[in-house]
């Protein structure tokens, strides 16, 4: 079935992949849900994954593939999110122990994995059992999550309500944190998948093209950002004002010469794959032409202008930057200038 997936839909998904992409564009969450009978609060364990709505097709295919979960659209964005604990523990969680998830994402895995056994094994219906799952989730996602001790005290009133002598002391084993393993080829390619760009960029003030590619993670997982740099052997790793680092690669020749080699038979689910087709068609071109001539200039802007969010980023339109550079009003006599 799976096979027949990806020869119809030319998709190709691996489960190394996965967990790339869920490395990068996965979030791993445990939310309380308000219960009128038993015991008060519930914990549902939920893996979403999402991307802009123009991967709807490849979002229904990963679904297919995986078969568990279900695809949701809003107006900008697809998500596939598996909330059933039975999909989680018998599909998702043996993919991930197999190929492992790498930096601060594999300390939140670890504990949302041990919710999703504690649950699976029915011990969220005693008051103890969601009492530990409660403490692990607020574990969870620490230097990103909006929870706070004052959101923690009123699920914990609410468990008091039926058992006023409920332990308030519990304190959960956590995992360590891992040192990050060589990463494999299709790990990256999920890793871009979920948040790598391919960026060609038009200067306004003077005539000069620049190009970049990142890969974008949360702060916590920087480290794997540096085993990029030593897995391409160039870029450069930054920390960004977000809470999150960022790797870039932005010297055309390291491009040419270290990074596309190892790209170059890589094919990516998402649009990604135009995008990096056209960059390194850009980065081509001007490693061997350049683009002083209006010709290369005027290739190069028909080639890449909309490639990303359609140029709605640029700051002029393309027509207003090709007035900039390329002289092309007609004479008085019909000719050009």
């Amino acid at each position: 079935m799976h096979f027949l997936l990806r020869i119809m839909t030319n998709f190709n998904f691996t489960n190394d992949w996965l967990a790339g992409f869920i490395e990068a564009d996965g979030s791993f969450v445990v939310s309380f849900e308000d219960k009128a009978n038993g015991i008060p609060v519930r914990p549902r364990p939920i893996l979403n994954l999402t991307q802009s709505k123009v991967e709807y097709e490849m979002f229904k295919a990963l679904q297919e593939y995986l078969g568990v979960g279900r695809v949701q659209t809003n107006r900008d964005n697809v998500t596939l999110v598996i909330s059933s604990t039975k999909e989680l523990v018998e599909v998702i969680i043996p993919i991930l122990d197999k190929y492992t998830l790498q930096g601060n994402k594999f300390i939140t895995y670890q504990i949302f994995r041990q919710v999703c056994l504690m649950m699976y094994n029915k011990e969220h219906l005693t008051l103890e059992g969601t009492l530990k799952i409660l403490e692990l989730a607020y574990f969870m996602n620490k230097d990103t999550s909006l929870r706070t001790e004052e959101t923690k005290e009123v699920l914990l009133n609410k468990l008091r309500s039926k058992n006023s002598s409920l332990p308030t002391n519990y304190k959960p084993e956590l995992p360590e944190a891992r040192e990050s393993s060589p990463m494999s080829l299709e790990f990256i390619r999920g890793l871009v998948e979920g948040d790598g760009s391919f960026n060609i960029g038009f200067r306004t003030d003077r005539r000069r093209i620049s190009v970049n590619f990142t890969v974008v993670l949360e702060l916590a997982s920087i480290s794997l950002l540096h085993e990029l740099v030593k897995y391409f052997n160039c870029g450069n790793v930054y920390t960004l004002k977000s809470n999150a680092a960022r790797y870039q690669v932005q010297n055309l020749d390291d491009f040419i010469t270290k990074v596309l080699p190892i790209l170059r038979d890589v094919k990516f689910n998402t649009i990604k794959q135009t995008h990096f087709e056209i960059f390194a068609q850009v980065c081509q071109h001007i490693h061997t032409n350049g683009y002083k001539t209006d010709k290369d200039l005027k290739f190069i802007v028909d080639l890449a202008w909309d490639m990303n969010n359609n140029a709605k980023r640029r700051r002029v339109t393309k027509d207003e930057y090709l007035d900039l550079f390329i002289n092309t009003s007609p004479t008085p006599f019909g000719g050009c200038k």
